[in-house]
């Protein structure tokens, strides 16, 4: 037998339909798999449905027992039946995604693992998030974070179960498997994820009548279990980083979980079990590394508990459950969050239960890069947490690579309705370097936030995964350069910056719209060029003859467009000397300028007398002008 699948039942009844034949659909094959049904005492009917099924499934096996006060009984009766060369434990009220197990038991035959988790799908409730498969870790590895998971709803490999003799702590009624999980992970040889597929449906009962959403086991109990489990990681893990990172999940989900939303109401004598059981885990694993991991309500809960203060204690838990943070104040370099008590006379709790520095976190991200009439917006954010918008700002930092040059541009919210803030800076490329055009050269573009004395700063990364489409050069003022500026993002980090004075590898930013040969004759251009600023760019057309670099040039007449300026003009062709004329474009702006050739349009100008347009082998528009011949010269030659 592959696999052996293990369901505890406890009054259940309109869930089971739903697990079982998530099971019988499952891919591996009812031939792998058998399943253990423990009905554990049910009164709703449960029972006789699992017998109803049994009758037609000789793959399912039901056993009744007597009520155990827990899912740990039924399990461990599971275990004493199991037969597979692995087991899966699957909840009554949960489901499987139909690969679910085929999937699990593949990545642990091909890697030879002693553990699988699943993707696990929250559905009305949070669940661990998997999203990416592993084929071996183990449970000191920070990412994925296994550690998180300790619930048992996974696939165990049968001998790692047996060789460790596991079993679970009969009546409790939450928590029961954390032990037993944690064991399995530090015993284990290797640990998998099946982190691409949708294996466990993990299911909060709607109705609100599951053991967890009642609040779990008795606090004497609950907290006897989870420092039998905090025990376990102390023999496993030595003082620092690995051991604080572990007991910070029980701080944060077994410990401080009991001083939330339904503490206020317990009666005085289950608050008091719950002070009394959470106190010798503070004393023993609340470490400094383990504290800096919370934010102020961590620490003065843990605070108020080791000092029995438990008037304040009662002031602290509700504050901010209703989403209203407390105030936050900037101190300096200091950060405080304003909980009840702060500086409070006769209360005497020192300034440091208050602060949040440590959490200070900046977070900042490229969303958009586009041109605007005068200059380059910038969109994306860039913030400081844990702090109000009116306390900090953050400015973008133009910074030469090569130079000591550096400009501010204030990066400025637009709005901030969600998690993070919609934030623009309209960077002035005229005026950018202290009131005159950026210098040429490369700049990099930094994030600075501030808040009082508190500084955090870097570039701005487009999020991984994305693709940022960038606008191209345009023509703008640049200081001892050719009038260019293109948006970049830099090799390996992907950071936006900036080439001034220089096209690189990019195209001019400027198109050939139409070409005509007129009467006179006359090359008639017509030419789009992009550009941020339109006041005092000039467009000149040039034909130069190639033999002697002989030239003619006429000013364009401009309009403004959508995307720059488009500009018109007629370049004159009389009796121009016989050979090969280039025609180029030259633009100029506050100073600089920079010639190019015209691309030629799609389609090439028909010809006039003695004058050939044609395109170049690089795309370029040319002439080829022939000599003319004089009309009396012709005449005399046909007469006899």
């Amino acid at each position: 037998m592959k696999v052996s699948v293990i369901i505890p039942v406890y009054n259940c009844r309109p869930s089971l339909e739903r697990a079982l034949r998530s099971l019988l659909d499952q891919t591996i094959g009812r031939e792998a798999m058998e399943v253990i049904a423990v009905d554990d005492g049910s009164t709703d009917g449960s029972g006789a449905e699992l017998d109803r099924w049994a009758e037609e499934w000789p793959g399912l096996r039901v056993i009744h027992q007597p009520n155990s006060g827990g899912p740990g009984g039924p399990r461990n009766t599971g275990l004493e039946h199991a037969s597979g060369e692995y087991v899966f434990f699957l909840d009554a009220d949960d489901h499987l995604g139909a690969e679910a197990l085929e999937r699990m038991c593949a990545m642990a035959d091909e890697h030879g693992t002693d553990v699988v988790i699943g993707r696990y799908v929250g559905v009305g409730r949070k669940a661990p998030r998997f999203d990416r498969d592993v084929p071996r870790t183990s449970v000191l590895v920070a990412d994925p974070p296994i550690y998180d998971s300790l619930s048992v709803l996974k696939l165990f490999r049968r001998s790692l179960i047996d060789r460790l003799g596991l079993r679970f702590p009969a009546g409790l009624l939450s928590a029961e498997d954390h032990l037993f999980t944690a064991r399995a992970f530090f015993a284990a040889d290797g640990i998998s994820v099946v982190g691409s597929y949708d294996c466990y449906y993990w299911i909060d009962r709607e109705t609100g009548t599951s053991v967890l959403q009642q609040g779990g086991a008795d606090a004497a109990r609950h907290f006897a279990c989870i420092g039998e489990v905090m025990s376990f990681v102390a023999g496993q893990v030595r003082p620092g980083p690995d051991r604080d990172r572990l007991m910070a999940r029980h701080f944060l989900n077994e410990i401080f979980s009991r001083f939330a939303r339904r503490y206020p109401g317990l009666d005085p004598l289950e608050q008091a079990a719950t002070r009394d059981g959470a106190r010798p885990l503070f004393e023993s694993w609340w470490t400094p590394g383990v504290g800096e991991r919370f934010g102020a309500r961590g620490h003065l809960i843990a605070h108020c508990v080791l000092n029995g203060l438990d008037d304040l204690l009662d002031r602290v838990v509700p504050c901010g459950l209703d989403g209203d943070r407390p105030e936050v104040r900037v101190e300096g370099a200091r950060v405080y969050q304003l909980y009840p008590g702060f500086r409070e006379p006769g209360v005497g709790v020192p300034d440091d239960r208050y602060e949040i520095t440590h959490r200070v976190r900046q977070r900042r991200r490229l969303e958009a890069v586009e041109w605007r009439p005068g200059g380059l917006r910038v969109r994306g954010y860039a913030f400081l947490t844990e702090i109000g918008a009116a306390d900090q700002r953050a400015e973008l930092v133009l910074r030469e690579r090569d130079g000591a040059g550096q400009y501010r541009v204030p990066f400025e919210v637009e709005s901030w309705d969600g998690a993070v803030p919609e934030m623009v800076a309209d960077i002035d490329l005229a005026g950018a370097a202290g009131g005159g055009p950026l210098p040429a050269g490369r700049w990099d573009l930094t994030a600075v936030m501030t808040a009082g004395e508190i500084t955090r700063q870097g570039p701005l990364i487009p999020a991984p995964g994305t693709t940022l489409t960038l606008p191209g050069p345009r023509v703008v003022p640049v200081k001892d350069g050719t009038p260019y500026i293109t948006p970049y993002l830099t090799r390996g980090p992907g950071a936006l910056a900036l080439r001034c004075g220089g096209l690189g590898d990019d195209p001019p930013p400027l198109t050939t719209v139409a070409a005509e040969l007129t009467r006179g004759p006359a090359l008639e251009l017509t030419l789009a060029v992009r550009t941020a600023v339109t006041a005092d760019v000039t467009v000149t057309a040039v034909l130069r003859r190639r033999a002697t670099d002989e030239a003619v040039e006429a000013v364009l007449r401009t309009r403004r467009t959508d995307t720059g300026l488009e500009a018109t003009g007629q370049l004159p062709l009389k009796r121009p000397e016989p050979g090969r004329w280039d025609v180029s474009w030259r633009v100029s702006v506050a100073g600089s300028s920079d010639e190019r050739r015209v691309q030629a349009p799609e389609r090439l100008p028909d010809p006039a007398k003695g004058i050939e347009p044609y395109t170049t082998g690089k795309g370029n528009l040319s002439l080829r002008v022939t000599p003319r011949r004089n009309p009396l010269l012709r005449r005399l030659r046909r007469e006899p």
